[in-house]
């Protein structure tokens, strides 16, 4: 099985703003096959803060190692479950986190707080 993180908002807002460590993890993604998934959520929420940043954005999820896909009905029922029982209302992080337990992948995350707050146990890798 191929392994992976799972990037979140803030991590890409660090990419945005041309963070060495997340350079660094794209490259050894692509060196060590090792997939970076970005959920759409994290996405959409990055591009309504920084919307200059559209082509640096774009590059990115045309990395080899990247894989971004979009919320379903069902996943979004699991999503509100989550933030329902976490009593934290945080819609993309709460994406982030089921990703991350769903596969099983720590998330590269430069606000571990914000994840924190849904889920105290999840495995973070710090930028």
């Amino acid at each position: 099985m191929i392994g992976g993180k799972v990037v979140d908002p803030s991590a890409l807002a660090a990419h945005v703003g041309g963070s060495f460590a997340m350079a660094t993890w794209l490259a050894v993604a692509n060196e060590l096959s090792i997939v970076l998934y970005v959920p759409a959520l994290a996405m959409v929420e990055v591009r309504a803060v920084y919307p200059d940043a559209q082509a640096v954005l774009s590059r990115l999820l045309a990395h080899p190692s990247v894989i971004h896909a979009d919320l379903t009905r069902a996943q979004a029922r699991e999503v509100a479950r989550l933030l329902a029982e976490s009593q934290a209302w945080d819609g993309t992080a709460g994406r982030v986190v089921l990703v991350a337990r769903e596969r099983g992948w720590p998330v590269l995350t430069a606000d571990p707080g914000r994840l924190r707050r849904i889920a105290p146990d999840l495995d973070l890798d710090l930028l």
